[in-house]
């Protein structure tokens, strides 16, 4: 019996095995399709859950078709066993127990195999149209009669459908354990299943690094540069055909001596300036969020100086242009002050010598009369 468990349980794997890359095939290809009928669409999980259950993938393949192997060998051993104590058992003439067990199950076997015949028999031939060809009831007040009379029996035969999804759901699972195409689990709960949560990574990760519309289309623009590339040295050969020779041989000659092609040094600090004015001269309303700008900002705050809301940029030099300006403001308001209280004492001046002329003038006045 282990002999027969084990190499029984050796080919099931191995057609499991033909089985999944056969299905890896497909899934693929279906991928390709943007069919997600039987492979969660990539959105439903986060880019990282995906690209770490590609990495997962190969060691759990290899672990599940270990485990696989185990239990399946494990539950044909016991059914060999039980099968074996069964014809021992009958070659000995020990079959008492065997009569007793069927003549107490037979009844109920066959009244739920004639239920479920007859059920079928009549939906096709009595309850549908065209004998069922169409989802059409045809006598509708004797398909409610029927199964209203028929939930008492269907109680008892949906005991023994339990157990016989019980044994089939142990017996599937133990089969295609090795599969992680497959979830055993429904698909609402599919992401519990770490085996199928690992085989979804990979097979997302593969469609998306080699579609072959990316593929074609990379190839595409690998050509294309290829080809400008190949334009700009036959510009350069052009060129070159109309120098004098003596040009030429000078550059033959150099080329010659130093053996290689030097190239110039590229100043990357140059070109990120010259980017960066660039990028200034066309988005002006980036200047104020630049950090020379906040600084001088925050300067011209801390000494009072008043920057108009601009765009512009703000330099050292602008702020003593602020500055200067700012003094100046100050010197001519002082001197406008000084100047309205030299005008103040000149009025009181006149106003006083006013006051004494017309005293004189009174006097002199009495001195007459």
């Amino acid at each position: 019996s282990v002999i027969v468990s084990v190499i029984v349980s050796a080919a099931i794997s191995f057609v499991t095995m033909l089985h999944m890359m056969a299905s890896f095939r497909i899934n693929l290809l279906a991928m390709y399709r943007r069919d997600y009928s039987h492979i969660p669409p990539p959105h439903t999980k986060s880019a990282t859950s995906l690209c770490t259950g590609s990495i997962k993938y190969g060691g759990f393949q290899v672990a599940y078709i270990v485990w696989a192997f185990a239990i399946t060998s494990f539950l044909l051993f016991i059914v060999c066993m039980t099968l074996a104590g069964c014809i021992v058992l009958l070659m000995f003439g020990v079959s008492d127990w065997l009569v007793n067990l069927l003549s107490q199950l037979w009844p109920g076997i066959v009244s739920a195999i004639c239920l479920s015949v007859g059920q079928g028999l009549l939906a096709k031939y009595v309850f549908l149209q065209d004998r069922g060809q169409h989802l059409r009831l045809d006598n509708r007040r004797f398909y409610f009669v029927f199964v209203y009379f028929m939930f008492f029996y269907n109680i008892f035969l949906g005991l023994f459908s339990c157990l016989m999804r019980i044994i089939k759901a142990m017996a599937v699972g133990a089969v295609f354990l090795s599969r992680l195409d497959n979830s055993t689990l429904p698909r609402k709960f599919e992401f519990l299943d770490p085996g199928f949560s690992a085989y979804q990574g990979y097979i997302h990760m593969e469609a998306a690094h080699t579609h072959p519309v990316v593929n074609v289309f990379i190839r595409l623009l690998m050509a294309l540069s290829q080809s400008k590339k190949m334009h700009k040295s036959e510009d350069n050969d052009v060129e070159m055909s109309f120098l004098p020779e003596t040009v030429e041989n000078d550059a033959e000659i150099g080329a010659n001596e130093s053996g290689t092609d030097k190239q110039k040094p590229i100043n990357t600090a140059a070109r990120f300036n010259w980017y960066l004015i660039y990028t200034l001269l066309h988005n002006p309303t980036v200047r104020i969020y630049r950090k020379g700008f906040i600084q001088a900002i925050k300067k011209a705050r801390k000494e009072g100086l008043k920057i108009p809301i601009s765009d512009k940029p703000i330099t050292d030099f602008e702020l003593a242009k602020a500055q200067e300006n700012q003094d100046r403001q100050k010197e001519e308001e002082t001197k406008k002050n000084s100047r309205s209280g030299q005008h103040g004492l000149v009025a009181i001046g006149t106003t006083f010598e006013g006051t004494i002329d017309s005293d004189v003038k009174y006097n002199f006045g009495e001195e007459k009369c």
